[in-house]
């Protein structure tokens, strides 16, 4: 995490906001490794993980003319979000693909068989977290990969600390909720049950 002692910044946010593709570029050498970090964490894949920053980074382009500048911790949970938003559409745009094995996936490694389980572990978690709404997702992310406070964090959606510690509660009790909801049996079962069928 950058400390939010950088006087430097607001100057070159400003220089952003009025098209300085330089000023730009240096946030990018900044705050990209940050949201690279994110990604992978959350994909465990390193291309898509590159991919994914760069295109939340496109959408900061677009979207920095609007951005009014309190602190860096808050430009942080800004850049976060938008990161957030980027892997919600990139895991809805992956979930029918993602619902059964195709012949890319290797299965001849001795470790194939742990190593599958593992990935539907981690879709079904992914799937789960794409059904919480879009405050409970954001405020998840800031929490856990913005290393933000709830004070920081109600600062950056505009509500209380209270609400924000409601959020994360009901957050986490969803999702707690959601994974309970899947059938019982292992999910390496149903996983290779569904390929069968596809």
């Amino acid at each position: 995490m950058v400390a939010d002692t950088n006087a430097e910044l607001p100057a070159l946010i400003a220089r952003a906001q009025a098209g300085d593709a330089a000023a730009f570029g240096e946030l990018y050498a900044r705050y990209a490794k940050f949201i690279l970090r994110y990604m992978y964490v959350r994909t465990r894949e390193p291309e898509l993980a590159q991919d994914l920053t760069q295109e939340v980074f496109i959408r900061v382009i677009k979207g920095i003319g609007g951005l009014q500048y309190r602190g860096e911790k808050l430009f942080l949970g800004w850049l976060y979000t938008i990161a957030g938003n980027v892997l919600v559409g990139q895991v809805r745009r992956r979930q029918i693909a993602a619902s059964s094995l195709d012949d890319t996936t290797e299965v001849t490694d001795p470790r194939g068989q742990d190593a599958v389980a593992l990935l539907f572990e981690r879709l079904s978690l992914q799937h789960a977290i794409a059904q919480l709404t879009t405050e409970q997702q954001h405020v998840l992310m800031m929490k856990f990969f913005g290393d933000m406070t709830n004070q920081e964090i109600a600062a950056t959606i505009g509500k209380t600390e209270g609400a924000v510690k409601a959020l994360q509660h009901r957050a986490i009790q969803a999702l707690q909720q959601i994974l309970e909801q899947e059938p019982g049996e292992p999910l390496m079962s149903r996983a290779l049950g569904s390929a069968d069928v596809a």
